[in-house]
């Protein structure tokens, strides 16, 4: 029996202008996400529940518990992942130009 939660998932998206987006994701467990870069934003994640890796282009790890970030270039690979057994929240701040989001 296949299973009805997707693996990363945008909950909400708060703010979505021409130079900043601001959304909300949630991870399942032990589940990760792709690792795509964005051009001209940089981003911040920040862990709201759960476990939250970030994986950053060049080597750096940033293992995240709720109330906690990682800012992220723009131009730089990233990865995130959920190392914890339970459900992880993140919220993601981009800003500093138009938003695209380039995968790898």
């Amino acid at each position: 029996m296949e299973s009805s939660v997707e693996p990363l998932k945008c909950l909400r998206t708060l703010v979505h202008s021409e130079s900043t987006r601001v959304a909300e994701f949630e991870l399942a467990p032990k589940a990760a996400g792709g690792a795509p870069y964005h051009s001209s934003v940089s981003e911040h994640c920040i862990c709201l529940q759960g476990e939250l890796q970030v994986n950053i282009s060049g080597g750096s790890t940033h293992s995240l518990q709720p109330g906690s970030k990682v800012e992220i270039p723009a131009g730089i690979r990233h990865r995130v992942a959920n190392i914890g057994t339970v459900l992880c929240q993140y919220m993601v701040v981009q800003f500093g130009g138009a938003y695209d989001f380039i995968a790898v």
